[in-house]
Parts: C-alpha cells; structure tokens; sequence
C-alpha cells in the first residue's frame, strides 16, 4: 500500500504502463485478415489492420 512518500509498490501492480496494456494489445507481429474472403497479409508495425485494404477484394482488414 502506498505510504505517501513514493515509496509504495506501483499503481499499476508492477505490470509497466503504457498505452494498450492487456488482452487487446496484440503486438508487432501477426497478421491481418480479410473478414469477407479471408486472405490474410502480414501484420505492419504502426499501421493498424483495420486500416488496410484487402489486396483481392477490397474490404478493411482485421487483426487476426
């Protein structure tokens, strides 16, 4: 328990801060799918799925 002069454990429990910290932040890797047809491409770093386009047939991707 904090005791007020910064000494305590972290707030966090100890798991690190950060954005996107838990069961939805999937990582660099990975890949991306189509959610009509089903092709899938390789997860880019910084570029989120839903903002690619399928190559085949045009539909925003998902993470996989």
């Amino acid at each position: 328990m904090p005791r007020g002069d910064g000494m305590g454990p972290p707030s966090d429990g100890g798991r690190g801060g950060g954005r996107m910290r838990g069961p939805l932040a999937a990582g660099p890797g990975g890949n991306c799918m189509c959610p009509n047809c089903g092709h899938k491409v390789p997860h880019v770093a910084g570029q989120p799925c839903n903002q690619r386009s399928c190559p085949k047939c045009g539909t925003a991707m998902v993470r996989e």
